[in-house]
């Protein structure tokens, strides 16, 4: 086509047409994921602005129903009734602002970047690594303990390392990552259902004695919530160099799996890394033994924020091929 031609067909565009196009890409699901995810990545939006912000707050009301004194009984209906009750609570919302708006991809802009946090551990991972740079391992330890449920006041460096290479991954996995696969499948309702269940095991920590019976159901429920986003992460760590290795070791892992799904991810971003992660760690005064997954090498001061990276990675790729596939499916429609 002539310049002459372009220069009058733009000529006869308005700001408008324009703009109307523009929401008619938005509108699909993927891109709006992506617009979301880099508004996630982009803006400084703090955690406590966040649905992983509700920590706090949902220890606070299990222990309204959550009490020694309860039998068992009690405390396993309280456990079922309380998710329950907090995932219908956040769907009404969501259903509310779908009724207000009524426009699905404005929803979604507006409320996934509140929904997805990538950066749950991040700011926690760099006072770390600035202490043990300063040699200042006590310090590293108590900025450690923070984000963790194991007690972190025998760990070596390598220690502290591992642990925190296993906690950001899980953290960038389970409030990221899995939202991403979810929001694809269920649409915004899904998103808010996997963070919020991924915020009840947290608050509700089996790795607590307070809630080994009360947070049980939030924690395998969350576990079969993580199973779709486990696939989604496996397919898209075969397009790394470290393809063969993930393989390699998933295959000869296997056995050591049980109904675990956070089993699965230490061990295929050890392999990634090709750091060697699980292991012993004590659980206040208990010494717990977990098979070891991933690579061969010990982490180091790198391995945590490494890690991070590669997760981070492994979202953004999903999310492009996601924008892809919905590209060829509707130019195939439309031919």
């Amino acid at each position: 086509m002539p310049v002459e031609q372009i220069i009058e067909a733009a000529e006869d565009i308005s700001f408008w047409d324009v703009l109307e196009t523009l929401f008619a890409i938005i509108e699909f699901p993927a891109v709006t994921l992506l617009t979301a995810v880099l508004i996630e990545i982009l803006l400084p939006i703090s955690s406590s602005w966040k649905l992983t912000g509700l920590v706090f707050y949902f220890e606070k009301i299990s222990r309204k129903v959550n009490k020694k004194e309860n039998s068992t009984g009690q405390i396993i209906f309280s456990s079922i009734v309380l998710p329950f009750f907090i995932l219908v609570v956040a769907l009404l919302i969501a259903f509310f602002l779908r009724f207000v708006i009524n426009y699905d991809a404005i929803v979604a802009l507006l409320v996934l970047p509140f929904v997805m946090d990538s950066k749950y551990c991040f700011p926690t991972a760099l006072k770390v690594k600035h202490a043990l740079l300063d040699g200042k391992k006590d310090k590293a330890r108590q900025q450690l303990q923070t984000i963790m449920h194991r007690d972190c006041s025998k760990l070596s460096e390598m220690g502290i390392n591992k642990a925190l290479s296993e906690a950001i991954g899980m953290s960038v996995f389970a409030n990221w990552f899995s939202v991403l696969v979810w929001y694809m499948l269920l649409g915004i309702e899904g998103a808010v259902m996997m963070q919020l269940v991924a915020v009840m095991a947290r608050a509700f920590s089996i790795k607590k004695e307070r809630y080994v019976v009360f947070g049980a159901f939030s924690y395998k429920v969350e576990q079969i919530m993580l199973l779709p986003a486990a696939v989604c992460l496996f397919v898209m760590m075969l397009f790394s160099i470290s393809c063969f290795r993930v393989l390699r070791n998933f295959i000869s892992h296997i056995t050591m799996f049980s109904s675990s799904t956070s089993g699965l991810i230490l061990d295929w971003l050890g392999s990634y890394a090709n750091v060697s992660l699980g292991g012993p760690r004590y659980y206040g005064t208990s010494l717990i033994r977990l098979p070891r997954f991933g690579g061969v090498n010990n982490p180091d001061i790198k391995t945590p924020l490494k890690i991070y990276n590669k997760m981070r990675f492994c979202g953004i790729l999903f999310v492009c091929v996601c924008v892809l596939v919905s590209v060829f499916v509707t130019s195939d429609l439309s031919v």
